[in-house]
């Protein structure tokens, strides 16, 4: 049942939210990863996995807007917990190093984590397959593994590189960037702004060789987190590059998610599933698109441009604050502050019904961004 909460009370609740998971991880010495909607217990690792990195992000992101010397040093120690994964063949490095040592650095200045991070760049870019412009998911990825896959996702890896790019001034990691986001826009990003999970291509050719979703429905579904992953995705490299071409794909590509939302606005976790409504929605897509419009409202030049991602990215974030934040009701006894209803993979059955915590971090940056300009 919805709430009548404002974004001020969603705010204070994700925060509390970054809290008791602190307790909770800590006592259990465990990355959190996904909690079930009706329970909110953390499942996850000592050694965490491709969304380890949100869960730093998080406490990074706490300590921005507490400035306490005790949420830098959590922060900085779940992050350095991370270098295991440098060594792991997969795009999703990305992930895990730009959403945890990245912040580590601009925003707690901690030299461990630039240089973490700097590493994790240097592979990143390695991993670029030179005849087709991309960089593939890798042969260690959790999630399809492959050589001759590239996936949507892995625009959201970018950010690393462009991050890289400012902080060096080496050319390599734009090239390789600027490439990949090109290719994707290419092969991935259809006409009216549907996008595509994923695209196969001939590793000796470069050429595509035919296209799918991994986590989609059917062989050609449109994956909601997908549609959101391009949406972010292509609004950062805009806010990288000041390249208008990323700036129209990301608009294009949130205004298809607009399209086929519905009403609830926080979306089924597949805009083409057959048995809507009786499928699982995935409130995390709804919390990585509210984060990349809010890029769109904060960098674009057009004011019509801008105020259309403002007020999209308001009415994502008043849906998610108002129906999928605990509370709900008076009698919910739940972790308070959990985003419910996160799907993280129908089509192999993980997590379908959970809090995961890479919704709790692009809530909170969207939140966070929201609140310095009220």
């Amino acid at each position: 049942m919805p709430t009548s909460r404002t974004l001020e009370e969603g705010l204070a609740l994700a925060r509390h939210r970054v809290a008791s998971t602190l307790v909770e991880a800590t006592r259990r010495d465990i990355f959190p990863h996904a909690a079930p909607s009706a329970t909110g217990v953390w499942e996850g690792t000592r050694a965490g996995v491709w969304t380890s990195g949100f869960w730093a992000g998080l406490l990074w992101q706490e300590f921005a807007l507490s400035g306490r010397a005790d949420d830098a040093r959590a922060a900085e120690a779940w992050t350095l917990r991370l270098t295991p994964h440098l060594d792991r063949k997969t795009h999703d490095i990305g992930f895990v190093f730009a959403s945890s040592a990245v912040l580590g650095w601009e925003l707690g200045q901690s030299e461990a984590c630039r240089d973490l991070a700097l590493s994790a760049a240097d592979r990143l870019a390695a991993m670029a397959h030179t005849a087709a412009g991309v960089i593939p998911v890798g042969s260690q990825a959790e999630v399809a593994a492959g050589l001759d896959d590239v996936t949507i996702d892995c625009m959201v890896n970018l950010p690393l590189l462009w991050w890289a790019w400012k902080v060096t001034g080496e050319e390599r990691f734009l090239r390789v960037a600027v490439s990949h986001a090109d290719r994707t826009a290419e092969w991935h990003v259809k006409e009216d702004g549907r996008i595509i999970q994923s695209v196969h291509f001939d590793p000796e050719t470069g050429e595509r060789t035919r296209e799918e979703t991994h986590q989609g429905s059917g062989t050609q579904g449109c994956w909601t987190r997908g549609q959101a992953w391009g949406v972010y995705g292509f609004a950062a490299a805009y806010r990288a590059t000041r390249h208008e071409r990323y700036l129209e794909v990301a608009d294009r590509a949130a205004t298809y998610f607009f399209r086929r939302a519905g009403a609830d606005l926080v979306p089924f976790y597949c805009f083409d599933a057959p048995a809507i409504p009786e499928v699982r929605r995935d409130s995390s897509a709804a919390a990585i698109v509210s984060a990349g419009l809010l890029i769109l409202a904060e960098h674009a030049e057009d004011p019509a441009l801008r105020q259309r991602s403002r007020d999209r990215a308001e009415a994502l974030l008043s849906a998610l604050v108002r129906g999928y934040l605990t509370p709900q009701g008076e009698r919910d006894r739940r972790p308070s502050g959990m985003l419910l209803h996160s799907c993280y993979n129908r089509r192999a059955g993980w997590d379908t019904d959970h809090e995961i915590v890479w919704g709790n971090y692009f809530l909170l940056e969207s939140l966070r961004v929201w609140a310095r300009r009220h």
